[in-house]
């Protein structure tokens, strides 16, 4: 039991993405988003609660808005053969994750005197999934769900925001960061069929042939989690303009460790008899080559039915979101051009050890993930066209991956460094401006080995391929 716990946790906790970079969401407002999130010295918007809450204050009036994302990733995944996991090569080609779309939404209001601000944001900093076939369980026991690993994930935001002008050079900004975490993880766990190196085992797969009963050597268990939490966290930001048309930024967004309430449970599929395990055991006994106990074991290991390995159980868990600090310029001294550009850390290496209890608090395992910092920088331009008073924005950034081979897996859409670049444009319409963005990843393929070479494994050895395409709409509106 203490196994399957562990592993159905480990899943939980770097699942989608799901948290490593990947899962990072920064598609907050339509202007910040098309470029590149390259807004820690603009932030004057509503989007400015989640960039830089010290930008509201540079703005006037009653504001509104609300912008869309649409994410598509497409994961490849070509499973590395290795000794001891006999489902790990049934697919010598490339498998895809089930297509989907993923919609994150985000809207926010504030009110600015050009002395102080008040405003409140929702959108969701963390988020996504996959759900992927595979194995090849029609072989083993069809009964087994097709999609044998997915998983949900989605944290939710809610921030009330306050911003003050020092004066006509100097700014700040704080919110308080409400969090809601909604959790939900079904993966298969393998275990050793106990049969396997036996005498009569071996007596069954020599009378079958070599390969008849290999993907059978080990047992699948579908584990399933259910969990959810509220947490806490803040943002803090500062704007000075030394300058007219220079203005520097920075921000933090610091989170607490959101504690986890759930369930876990577990059923064991054990393999179903292609139609010939049977046939041959009753000509084993017949011959005395097997022993009727152990005809009773082996007929049972192929017996296709599906056993309870743990009832429904509470669970506790803590959730730990990665603290985020950035600097960023925002330069208008060329006509109807404005030109920014940031530099930002996640500290992912906050995903080192994370211990996993039952709900008296006793370690039941520790989990262990080592991941690295990272740094994300990037470069934008909007420019102002005299035509309708549109205006074209384009970005770049690039970003490392948080996970590292040792503990990659599919369910972690975070392969590679990401090479970004966005486009858009918005369009004022009145007192609204109406906004699109494409943005689309450059994402390397990754080859890994298997970690460590035997059973149990902390990764999935294998090569990835990734593609994403994302598209946002959003609409501003001052009142």
């Amino acid at each position: 039991m203490k196994r399957v716990f562990t592993v159905v946790f480990a899943l939980m906790l770097i699942a989608t993405s799901l948290f490593a970079a990947g899962v990072d969401l920064t598609g907050v407002g339509i202007r910040s988003t098309t470029m590149g999130g390259n807004y820690r010295a603009v932030s004057n918007d509503w989007s400015g609660m989640f960039w830089n809450p010290a930008g509201l204050v540079w703005s006037k009036g009653l504001k509104a808005g609300a912008s869309l994302e649409f994410i598509t990733p497409s994961v490849g995944y070509t499973a590395a053969a290795v000794n001891g996991a006999p489902f790990s090569s049934t697919s010598s080609t490339e498998i895809k994750n089930e297509p989907k779309t993923f919609l994150m939404p985000a809207f926010g209001v504030y009110y600015s005197n050009e002395k102080m601000a008040y405003g409140l944001g929702f959108w969701a900093p963390f988020g996504l999934g996959a759900k992927w076939d595979l194995l090849n369980t029609s072989k083993y026991n069809p009964d087994y769900p097709e999609f044998d690993y997915e998983d949900d994930l989605k944290v939710m935001a809610l921030q009330p925001t306050f911003a003050y002008k020092v004066n006509d050079q100097f700014s700040v900004g704080v919110g308080l960061t409400l969090m809601y975490a909604d959790i939900m993880i079904r993966k298969p766990n393998f275990t050793p069929n106990p049969v396997t190196y036996t005498p009569a085992y071996a007596a069954l797969k020599a009378a079958l042939g070599a390969s008849a009963l290999s993907p059978f050597d080990q047992f699948l268990t579908e584990a399933n989690l259910e969990g959810s939490g509220m947490g806490f966290g803040a943002a803090f930001g500062v704007q000075y303009k030394p300058i007219k048309t220079l203005t520097l930024g920075a921000s933090l967004k610091w989170y607490n460790d959101i504690p986890l309430d759930g369930t876990v449970s577990a059923e064991t599929y054990y393999a179903k008899d292609p139609g010939n395990v049977k046939l041959t055991l009753d000509q084993l006994l017949a011959l005395n080559m097997i022993n009727t106990q152990q005809y009773q074991q082996l007929l049972g290991a192929y017996s296709g039915v599906k056993a309870t390995a743990i009832a429904k159980t509470d669970v506790k868990a803590d959730l730990p979101l990665p603290l985020n600090v950035g600097i960023g310029f925002a330069y208008s001294g060329i006509e109807n051009l404005l030109i920014t550009g940031d530099v930002a850390l996640s500290q992912w290496s906050s995903w080192d050890i994370i211990d996993v209890n039952d709900t008296d608090g006793n370690k039941i395992s520790e989990l262990k993930q080592n991941w690295e910092d990272g740094i994300r920088m990037g470069i934008a331009a909007e420019y102002s066209l005299a035509l309708a008073n549109a205006k074209v924005r384009a970005a770049f950034y690039s970003e490392p991956n948080a996970a590292i081979d040792e503990t990659m897996n599919p369910t972690i859409p975070d392969i590679n460094r990401r090479n970004v670049i966005v486009v858009g444009f918005g369009l004022p319409i009145g007192p609204f401006e109406a906004g699109l963005m494409y943005e689309h990843l450059f994402i390397g393929d990754k080859t890994i080995e298997w970690s460590p070479a035997i059973l149990p494994f902390e990764n999935m050895g294998g090569t990835y391929t990734m593609n994403v395409h994302n598209f946002m709409i959003g609409l501003d509106y001052n009142f």
